[in-house]
């Protein structure tokens, strides 16, 4: 009988720890040792797309912050493709974006 109630205990605690790690999962954006940042996105791949198309298209000033919190200011210069752009940052310094590793983008206010 004690050896039933230690067995009882074990499982006890091993399912509030399997509820809480799941709630903390499920709460908050943040995935320690998370190896794959695609989940990191924080805007939709459908707003970031219509921001990029738009962006390029009026000449907007944007900031792009990358997956890694990399921030890049600059204007979208040429789409490559559907997910690929090409960032002019200062004359002679471009970079080419893809929309997958982009975490936002937004409208910047100054250069």
């Amino acid at each position: 009988m004690q050896l039933q109630t230690h067995i009882n205990r074990n499982q006890f605690t091993k399912n509030i720890i399997q509820t809480t790690t799941d709630f903390i999962d499920r709460t908050f954006d943040i995935n320690f040792g998370d190896k794959n940042p695609s989940n990191l996105m924080q805007m939709p791949i459908n707003q970031i797309s219509l921001f990029a198309q738009q962006s390029l298209r009026n000449k907007y000033l944007v900031v792009v912050t990358m997956l890694n919190e990399e921030q890049f200011q600059g204007k979208l210069i040429k789409s490559v493709n559907d997910n690929k752009y090409i960032m002019k940052i200062t004359t002679g310094f471009y970079k080419i974006v893809e929309l997958n590793q982009v975490k936002s983008i937004n409208q910047s206010q100054s250069l």
